[in-house]
């Protein structure tokens, strides 16, 4: 039985939705379904299933909980749906029904992504950016976000990875463009999933630089020492300062601790000038009081 309406989103928190509406979902229910979608077709062995989601129980109680989790979900999605989302398959093993037509997100984040990230950067045509664009916005957030079970982390992992790389392609395809919007707004996306991901603070740099903005490199710069700073105690890595001299100092001009140097004293310079201002500020509010 075919039911062509329904989408599984399992970016965020998992979703099922049937012609445009939202399924109602206990929330066992949801996390069975979300495991079912991102094992293989045939199904997992029931033993698998229930001591992978239910890790916390002796075996016995994990099969029972899996029992009413998999009639749960069967019987909330028929309700809504007239859908049996459970298939039969082999003896002992639980599996979604795959005479079901349904869209899964993350389904279709890896194959708009997968042939595209095959090439380089560097070869993007406007349908590859294009399509890239779309993937990333299938991305609401960590895959089932409010599970940390063994069983998600290492397809988080590998999803992480994927919408990290695409959003470093659109980085450097925007930078080579000069399109600054562009570069800061998936920049942004980025680094909110790994802030100290020194690779991405330089590809930003180099991006910012390729647009002639100068300013915006030592913004990146400073934001990425800053972080660094503060979460790990350390200084960038060698490539980083290399890279921050040469765009904002040119080949050959001064050695990398120079530049950093005089990172630190323009830096320096804007916060004496803030102060200075705030000085004068504070000095004219005391001259006019009675």
């Amino acid at each position: 039985m075919a039911h062509s309406g329904l989408r599984l989103n399992l970016f965020g928190e998992p979703t099922l939705v049937s012609n445009g509406l939202p399924v109602a979902l206990s929330p066992g229910a949801a996390m069975l379904c979300a495991y079912l979608a991102l094992t293989p077709q045939r199904g997992r062995a029931r033993v698998v299933v229930a001591t992978s989601l239910f890790a916390d129980c002796p075996e016995s109680t994990a099969r029972r909980r899996l029992n009413t989790a998999v009639w749960r979900l069967q019987t909330e999605v028929r309700a809504r749906t007239g859908v049996d989302l459970i298939g039969r398959p082999a003896s002992g093993t639980v599996g979604l029904n795959q005479g079901v037509e349904m869209t899964i997100d993350v389904v279709l984040f890896e194959n708009l992504l997968m042939p595209l990230l095959r090439s380089s950067a560097d070869d993007l045509t406007a349908q590859d950016v294009a399509l890239l664009e779309d993937a990333i916005a299938l991305h609401r957030g960590c895959l089932v976000e409010q599970c940390n079970d063994e069983w998600i982390l290492s397809a988080r992992y590998r999803l992480e990875t994927l919408y990290l790389t695409a959003l470093d392609y659109l980085i450097q395809h925007y930078g080579g463009q000069g399109d600054v919007v562009a570069v800061s707004r998936y920049g942004e996306l980025a680094l909110a999933v790994e802030p100290l991901r020194e690779d991405i603070h330089r590809h930003l740099m180099a991006a910012y630089g390729a647009s002639g903005r100068r300013d915006l490199v030592e913004r990146q710069f400073e934001q990425c020492r800053m972080l660094l700073l503060a979460e790990l105690g350390t200084d960038p890595m060698p490539e980083t300062l290399a890279l921050y001299g040469r765009l904002t100092l040119g080949e050959g001009q001064q050695p990398v601790s120079v530049a950093v140097l005089v990172s630190e004293l323009q830096r320096a310079r804007r916060e004496v000038s803030r102060l200075g201002e705030l000085i004068d500020r504070s000095l004219d509010l005391l001259h006019r009081m009675p």
